[in-house]
């Protein structure tokens, strides 16, 4: 029997999968729930899975290291290198999208708002094979070569900290960086994320724009 955890936020949504998975598949699961990022950890660090249905846009842990799901991703890459991992969410930006893609490499990726049951069952399934299934959104991303923008775990901290209020010059107390190493990287951000070059909201407003935060 494979080991399945689904991390999602959504009471509804995490029912809908759990209907499909032990009623609409032909291959048993065992299922885990996962609804936020400290729940997800707890069990990406005690457990072992086989595969993972990832959700990227997820309440921020408290010690405030796993921003999103993205963060989620890597930790598993890291903790169950062998885990097969479908991402769905309702990021639909194509850039954003590719850099979630380089960063995580995902078995299966869908975009909620353009996929059903039957999609995630057929992905599953492909998986299952052996083989990678993305959805057709995603596909034409890949093929039409967007350039991914590299955002690191302390760019999402800064990016989320931003987001609560905090001044940069307070980043400091809350990530392990110098002063001058966060100015860098917002500055690099600013950059990346086409915001200009002023206030920190043009930078929030872009980052939750794409799903960052």
């Amino acid at each position: 029997m494979n080991n399945l955890l689904i991390i999602e936020d959504c009471p509804f949504t995490c029912q809908g999968y759990k209907t499909l998975l032990e009623h609409g598949m032909a291959t048993p699961f065992s299922l885990q729930f996962a609804n936020t990022c400290d729940e997800a950890v707890k069990l990406i660090k005690t457990k072992t899975f086989d595969f993972v249905l990832l959700d990227l846009q997820l309440p921020v842990s408290k010690n405030e290291k796993y921003v999103c799901g993205e963060d989620l991703g890597l930790l598993i890459r890291n903790m169950w290198p062998e885990a097969k991992i479908i991402i769905l969410t309702n990021i639909s930006d194509a850039i954003r999208i590719k850099s979630i893609i380089d960063e995580i490499d995902p078995e299966g990726f869908l975009i909620k708002a353009k996929s059903n049951p039957m999609d995630l069952k057929n992905t599953i399934e492909t998986v299952l094979r052996g083989d990678r299934f993305y959805c057709n959104t995603t596909t034409n991303y890949i093929k039409e070569n967007y350039n991914s923008v590299k955002i690191s775990e302390y760019d999402r901290q800064i990016l989320y900290h931003l987001s609560m209020g905090l001044k940069t010059k307070d980043l400091c107390k809350h990530i392990p960086l110098s002063l001058r190493s966060i100015e860098v990287r917002k500055t690099r951000l600013k950059t990346l994320l086409n915001s200009g070059k002023n206030k920190n909201f043009n930078l929030v407003k872009e980052a939750k724009k794409l799903g960052y935060i």
